[in-house]
């Protein structure tokens, strides 16, 4: 069967809703007029109709859901799901939840609040007002002037968001690195990795407080430090004057803050001075403890979940 469209119309109040997913393909979110949110679906190949495998609906409280689905099977086993591209038009103050697989995610030039989901496809947002709540597995998040309170969590996928101003953030990944630009507000701006590093880049008058609770990351900044302290695997470090709390919990990850222009270095923990340093009396030889297991089986175990990135942390601290 050839390529077949849909196009739909909705009259909604404010704030309209929409919850949207998509298997393969792609979606497209851009501002449309007050009062109604049109979709249209293009469904490539795929001998099913397009009205079989694509719904859109709406609710008795006026959200608006469309969704991908397939029903042909071959040998009574389902098969792909055809490739259908989305563009939707909706207006602003949204409620938008987006979610796809397969799938990339493009939203853009909105006011709201936001629920946006990828697996592998990537994702890309940019001029958007409000709560942003944004989850990749393995695709990779690019966005731009974005404004609001950022909670972000990835798996391997890089994300880089710049010109933007999150007053608050709490993010997470696992192996994928994590870029914002953004001046540091209130806070606090809260992340977790097991090896991937966040690099902040921020105003040459940003004044902070960096914590980095890990085994071997370091932190490094290209603005004046004013204190810093190192024990126990926590590393402390005044910005400026101090202010909003920045703390990454991390395996192997960095903590970085960047100016435009100036290079960031690592910052050396003041050392404890020799007549201050706790004098410990000798003892007699005895039997050493058991091996701890190594770093890349520790990691193994935080893959499978079988471990904590708190408890890697402890148990790693024996390694240093």
């Amino acid at each position: 069967m050839s390529d077949e469209t849909i196009e739909k119309k909705f009259q909604v109040g404010s704030p309209a809703r929409l919850i949207i997913s998509n298997v393969r393909g792609s979606i497209t979110i851009q501002p449309g007029d007050v009062g109604v949110i049109e979709v249209k679906a293009l469904k490539h190949g795929n001998s099913e109709s397009a009205a079989n495998v694509i719904e859109m609906i709406q609710d008795s409280d006026g959200t608006v859901r469309v969704e991908t689905r397939s029903t042909e099977s071959i040998f009574g086993l389902l098969s792909h799901p055809p490739r259908v591209e989305y563009s939707v038009r909706v207006p602003q103050d949204i409620h938008l939840e987006a979610s796809c697989v397969s799938s990339s995610l493009n939203v853009t030039g909105l006011s709201g609040a936001f629920k946006l989901k990828t697996i592998s496809g990537d994702m890309d947002v940019s001029n958007l007002a409000g709560p942003i709540m944004l989850n990749a597995v393995s695709g990779d998040t690019t966005g731009s002037h974005l404004a609001g309170v950022l909670e972000l969590g990835t798996v391997s996928g890089r994300v880089k968001l710049l010109q933007s101003d999150f007053p608050t953030a709490d993010a997470s990944t696992v192996s994928g690195d994590l870029i914002l630009q953004t001046p540091i507000a209130a806070g606090p701006y809260a992340f977790s990795s097991v090896s991937g590093s966040v690099r902040m880049l921020v105003p040459p008058d940003t004044h902070c407080n960096a914590e980095l609770s890990s085994v071997s990351g370091s932190i490094r900044s290209s603005l004046p430090v004013t204190t810093t302290s190192m024990g126990h695997g926590l590393k402390i470090t005044q910005v400026g004057s101090g202010g909003s709390s920045v703390r990454l919990k991390s395996v192997s990850g960095s903590l970085t803050f960047e100016v435009e222009g100036l290079p960031a270095t690592n910052i050396p923990a003041n050392p404890t001075p020799a007549s201050t340093a706790p004098q410990t009396p000798p003892t007699q030889p005895v039997t050493p403890p058991p091996a701890p297991p190594s770093t890349a089986e520790i990691l193994e175990r935080i893959e499978r979940g079988e471990m904590s990135v708190d408890d890697a942390i402890k148990l790693m601290k024996g390694q240093s």
